[in-house]
This record gives C-alpha cells, structure tokens and sequence, in this order.
C-alpha cells in the first residue's frame, strides 16, 4: 500500500518537469560551409556570361573593300622586285646525258653545275685556289679523292667546321705545265667525275644543284667531251688482294692509262713493303716509283707480291681478275 502512495506523489512531479517553459525545445540557425560544386558552377556562369559579352564591348572596323585584281598585281609586284637567290633551279641539260654540262656563274662567283648533268670541265688557272664545295651534310676523305690523267694537279679534302665554313669542299691547285686530267671523288652520298684543264678563268667556287631523281654517280666523260683529257677510259679495279692483314695492307689497286697504282692507307707507305712483280716479269724489282701515298709501276701489273719488313714477313698477293 505505501509504495503505491509514493508512485502517486512522484508523477504529478514528472509530469510538471515536462511542461516547463525551459525545457521546450528551440530551432537554431548555424552557419555552414559553401558547397565546393555550387561555387564552381557559379563561376563558369559567370565567365559564359562574360564572354558572350565581349564581341558587343569591342570597336568593329569598318570593312575594306579590295578592288578585283590587287591582290595579283601586288604578288607580281613583289616577284619582279625580289633579289635573285645565289643557287639557280637545277634545270636538265636538253641536249642528253653526255652534252657538256653547262656553267652558271651564279651570286658571289660562285659557279654552279646541275650534278645530273654529267661530268663538269672544271677550269683552274696555275696558282690559283679552286674550290669544290660538297653538299651540306656531305663528306669524304683524302684516300675518297683520285686524281688521274695529267700530272701536276693536287686535290685536298677541306674538312667543315662551323657557321660558314660547316659545309666540307675540295681545294684543287695546280702547277705550270700541268696537264688535263680527271678527279674522281667518292662521298657519303655520291660519286663526282670532275675533268680539270689548267687554264682560265679559274672557276675559284664550284658547286652543285641536286634534283630528287639524281644518279649516285655522275657520268663517265663521252668521246666528244673527253678529247681534251689524257683519261680515254676510267680507271680498272679489278684486283684482288689475298694472304696476309698487315696494317700497311693496300687500301686499292687499279691501273690507269698504261700504269698500275697501289695505294696504302695513311702512314702505310712508311712501312716499306717490298713488292715483286710476278707477271708480267719486270727487268727489276725496283721498276716503280713512290708517289704520295702509293707505289706507281710503269706498266699494266697482271700479278705481284707485297712482303713486310717486319716479323713473319706478312705477305700479300695482288692480282688482276684475269690472273684469279
């Protein structure tokens, strides 16, 4: 009995604590942080809205009116009054492959040859400097360079550097009472049939115009062409070297007009090779004679023998394919 007295004293308490004014409940409003997308898109609103604006807030020019045919008589202006460039347009000899090529002297002396076109004459008068310039990117070495034909002619291979002086030439000199004779240089790219003949005017800046459709090879010099050189036919390679490797070992064998050339590599010609012609036979072993880089026999070489002076005696057999 007691405690269902208590039970009813205490809620009329409870219930007085849940209708308090304190104790109703209120809204408050907080601040909160933007929204990341939110933002962003007002942003691109607002730069579409400031560019669909911008054509109305800039001056228009008014527009030109061009009368018909200024445009053309202004191009044609042009062209007439314009310098003319110091390389001319490769343009093919009409008069077919073994016409002599024709000289164009072109902007600062320099004269220009279209390399398709055959072998050039190239004139360089006794102590004169003549020059062979080689394409950009073109190059070649001494032992690339093989004069033949007349005597007193010397051929340099002029190594590029920088700037102007990058692209790499030849340096053609001569002597008095030199001969004609005929230049034949191998590059990278190409092979050139050049005919030299010691007189004037010197041509002191030989180029070359290239065409697309070239050969790698120019021509040989036809008979009407190359009456004026000592080079009837062109040099026969046709030599085989077996046997020993030595350093000094020939780089070349070949004969030309009546003599037989064996030409060593760089320093090899210091080494001093005995050579023994075996056939046809020689009145002496000694029947040749040092030139430059190369021993020079007097008469067409069918088969001889080079013999080291070092250990071993490293020998190599040199012979024409006739003699294989």
């Amino acid at each position: 009995m007691k405690r269902n007295h208590l039970l009813l004293a205490v809620l009329p308490i409870l219930t007085g604590c849940g209708a308090h004014a304190d104790t109703t409940p209120v809204d408050v409003t907080t601040p909160a942080l933007p929204s990341p997308e939110l933002a962003l898109q007002h942003s691109v609103d607002r730069v579409h809205s400031f560019m669909s604006s911008l054509n109305e807030r800039l001056d228009r020019p008014a527009p030109v009116a061009v009368p018909p045919g200024a445009v053309e008589a202004a191009l044609a202006k042009a062209a007439a009054s314009a310098a003319p460039v110091s390389r001319p347009a490769r343009t093919p000899s009409p008069q077919g492959p073994h016409a002599e090529p024709v000289a164009i002297r072109g902007k600062g002396g320099v004269v220009w040859f279209a390399y398709a076109d055959g072998s050039p004459l190239i004139t360089c008068n006794p102590g004169d400097l003549c020059l062979v310039r080689l394409q950009s990117g073109e190059t070649t070495s001494q032992d690339m360079a093989v004069l033949t034909g007349g005597t007193g002619w010397r051929a340099d291979v002029v190594r590029g550097t920088r700037g102007i002086h990058a692209g790499w030439a030849v340096a053609l000199s001569v002597t008095p009472g030199a001969q004609d004779a005929v230049l034949r240089l191998v590059t990278n790219r190409r092979s050139y049939i050049l005919r030299l003949a010691p007189h004037a005017p010197s041509m002191n800046s030989v180029a070359f115009a290239y065409g697309p459709g070239d050969p790698v090879s120019q021509s040989e010099p036809s008979t009407s062409t190359s009456s004026r050189t000592q080079d009837r036919s062109p040099p026969d390679f046709s030599y085989r070297m077996s046997g020993a490797e030595p350093s000094w070992k020939p780089m070349r064998v070949y004969r030309d007009g009546g003599r037989t050339y064996i030409q060593f590599p760089p320093g090899g010609i210091n080494a001093a090779p005995r050579l023994v012609i075996v056939s046809p036979q020689a009145s002496s072993t000694q029947d040749f004679e040092t030139t430059g880089d190369s021993y020079v026999i007097n008469q067409p070489v069918d088969e001889a023998l080079l013999i080291g002076k070092e250990a071993g005696s490293p020998t190599i057999r040199i012979a024409h394919e006739g003699k294989q």
